[in-house]
């Protein structure tokens, strides 16, 4: 179950506990900020609390709707749903089975910590407000309100400071539970704290509502609680949304293309890539959002990451409504930092300095330019990418060699692995990202080569002659020296370089590859990079492609380093963001002529959707997990994030399944294999849609 409203919320907890408990009793990300619950909902019957369970869950409409039954009688449907101004809503249906009438009462309540601001007890509702913070992130001001809006009748429950207690959503742990009756504070005010204050401490705030019903009687009755932000430098409330549509759900579809594939499993796939766009998706005007935007994922990555920006760009691209895609490039580029750094996460109210990614501006820029070509978007980013250039060449290649230096194991999104050790044994021990090495690595090589490339293309289109020239001198410098200095003839595969030996690491790592996608390998080294790739001893593994290869010595499949089974660890897992680079490569060559390409094109994608379509789990459920066992193909579920967004997989499997390309404003015919049957209506093409479908290998196109 996951939940959100394309505001700053999402219901996705990592590992759920009371799922199906009434209310948001999970971990709840607040933007970058993660809660252990919102509220929790308990029924009291003549005063006191029932239990009920649920004996049913179902999606309808981006809402979750859940039955729970009470051994009285008495049946609840709570429709539970995040609304697109940030409200928690849990809508009930209540209905007395019994043929007995029922004294119900419904209590909202929740917890917080004794220290920040006191609750405001208002009546019929509370209020709670708090800088949300996780570690050393920028805070997130919160100012939460509870209440029972839909008619009178609710009242505010006297709040309590109390000792001890858990995260439970069990009514018997709060202090209102022993007490005769529910009670009420004489006035609105806020809650006087008590001194001292006992360490551990907690408060429990609540509101309740009375019920009578008779025998066989349903009663309707809703229950939010309504973020707004609000404290330094960030002031936002969003506008209430079409009560209709109070989720977005039905608002977004409306610009989604429907997909239909012989190939179910990759018809899933596809499905749930735009689901991630759905889920993960934010709007703008909250602090630094000065555009929508997309999430790298749930949990701990509920926030904007330069590192996958630009895979989503990709996918987001295939949205009608460009704004979002186009947003995931200016939300960074805007909040540039002085000296041109790209910051590597944005939060609502600030950055961190030390904060960066390399990641592939260039790739992304161009992929959504290609669908969406909008010349003002271009004016509005050029002098802060020129600045970000400016940036990498005097930070990341100081002495001006044409390749790019990653200084710690986290920047390049590629810790704990081989690639690192080989220069500083003591690599994957770096505080995150301070400077502690230098490597001149392959993959931050090409995305610069890329990125100044495209932005040569840009800088000729608008006219800009003079950084036109210096961005082609550039272009010229950094594919000559990487195609003469980062190749290793031997082993047949791009590398790092050690810039203190001048020499290159002698590990094979996945982003050797990342140059099949450009004009950098002279023909002689793609055919060299190909055979490798598909090496049963090097990379070609049951589920390709592991991030290192299989002959190395740290090569571990299970995710362990140094005998620890890591979070992110890049010896050995295959990364679905490494499969989109290497498909993308593969492809650039299979149009070119390239047979074996095209073979390797088409397998890599065929496994790549196997471990993403549900179809190794043995469900119709498609997943999207950071990285896979190469071995067996199962997601690294453990992680508890399942929706994870930094692989462009709508790309790859239009262009290579589905065998078109959109090229220079059109539609083409270009397949580059055995192309499946499909219909994608409504595909977007610069302000226009049209029906895509093939039917017995011949490709339509139909403008709607």
């Amino acid at each position: 179950m996951a939940l959100a409203g394309g505001g700053y919320c999402l219901f996705a907890p990592r590992f759920p506990r009371y799922l199906t408990a009434p209310g948001f009793a999970d971990e709840t990300c607040i933007s970058s900020a993660i809660v252990p619950s919102v509220y929790f909902l308990s029924f009291l019957d003549g005063g006191r609390p029932f239990d009920t369970t649920c004996t049913g869950v179902e999606m309808r409409d981006g809402k979750a709707v859940l039955t729970h039954e009470g051994a009285n009688g008495v049946v609840i449907t709570e429709t539970r749903f995040i609304t697109q101004d940030d409200r928690f809503v849990s809508e009930l249906e209540i209905h007395n089975g019994s043929k007995e009438e029922r004294e119900l009462h419904v209590v909202m309540w929740t917890t917080t910590d004794v220290e920040g601001e006191p609750v405001s007890l208002e009546g019929d509702s509370f209020r709670i407000r708090r800088a949300l913070q996780n570690g050393s992130e920028p805070a997130v001001p919160t100012d939460i309100h509870y209440s029972s809006p839909d008619s009178k009748g609710a009242r505010c429950l006297q709040a309590f400071f109390s000792e001890g207690g858990s995260d439970l959503p069990d009514y018997g742990e709060t202090p209102w539970y022993d007490m005769a009756a529910l009670p009420t504070p004489r006035a609105k005010r806020p809650v006087e704290k008590p001194s001292p204050i006992v360490a551990g401490s907690r408060v429990y705030a609540g509101l309740f509502r009375p019920v009578t019903l008779k025998a066989g009687g349903k009663a309707q009755h809703r229950f939010e609680a309504n973020v707004v932000f609000k404290g330094k430098g960030v002031n936002f409330r969003a506008r209430r949304p079409d009560p209709k549509d109070e989720n977005g759900y039905r608002a977004f579809w409306e610009n989604v293309p429907t997909f239909e594939c012989e190939d179910k499993a990759i018809e899933r796939v596809v499905r749930h890539r735009f689901e991630l766009l759905y889920l993960l998706r934010q709007s703008h005007g909250a602090g630094l959002f000065s555009s929508p935007s997309f999430c790298e994922g749930n949990g701990p990555l509920h926030q904007p990451t330069a590192f996958s920006a630009p895979a989503i760009m990709r996918e987001a691209r295939w949205l009608a409504d460009p704004s979002y895609a186009r947003g995931c490039l200016k939300v960074f580029f805007d909040n540039l930092l002085h000296n041109g750094q790209v910051p590597g996460r944005l939060y609502m109210s600030g950055t961190d300095s030390t904060d960066f990614y390399h990641a592939d501006w260039g790739g992304g820029f161009e992929s959504l330019d290609a669908m969406h070509n909008d010349k003002a978007t271009k004016k509005a980013v050029l002098m802060a990418m020129q600045r970000y250039v400016k940036w990498i060449g005097n930070n990341r290649d100081p002495e001006g060699s044409g390749l790019t230096d990653i200084v710690n194991h986290f920047e390049a999104g590629q810790e704990f692995s081989r690639r690192y050790t080989v220069v500083d044994n003591k690599a994957d021990r770096a505080v995150e990202f301070t400077e502690q090495f230098r490597l001149k690595g392959i993959d931050a090589s090409v995305f610069r080569y890329r990125l100044v490339k495209w932005l040569h293309a840009v800088a000729e289109e608008i006219q800009e002659k003079a950084m036109a020239n210096r961005f082609q001198a550039e272009v010229e410098v950094i594919l000559e020296t990487v195609r003469k200095k980062m190749w290793d003839d031997k082993s047949g595969i791009f590398m790092d370089l050690d810039p203190s030996s001048r020499r290159k690491t002698n590990v094979k790592s996945a982003v050797g590859f990342y140059p099949l996608a450009t004009d950098i390998p002279n023909q002689k080294q793609v055919d060299a990079m190909i055979a490798l790739l598909s090496s049963r001893d090097e990379f070609w593994a049951k589920h390709p492609v592991p991030s290192i290869a299989m002959s190395d010595s740290t090569f571990d499949g299970a995710g362990r380093w140094k005998g620890t089974r890591k979070g992110s660890p890049w010896n050995g897992r295959t990364w679905p963001v490494v499969n989109s680079h290497i498909l993308e490569g593969l492809t650039y060559w299979a149009e070119r002529g390239n047979k074996k390409a095209q073979r390797l094109a088409r397998q890599l994608l065929d496994r790549t959707v196997a471990m993403m379509s549900g179809d190794l789990d043995g469900t119709e459920a498609a997943n999207s997990f950071e990285h896979y066992n190469p071995d067996n193909g199962m997601g690294s579920r453990y992680r508890g994030i399942d929706l994870h967004l930094n692989a462009f997989m709508l790309d790859n499997i239009f262009r290579i399944a589905c065998g078109f390309a959109v090229r220079y404003g059109e539609v083409q015919d270009d397949p580059i294999g055995d192309a499946v049957d499909f219909k994608l209506k409504g595909m977007p093409l610069g302000n226009r849609r049209y029906d895509v479908d093939r039917r017995n290998g011949k490709l339509r196109v139909q403008l709607q």
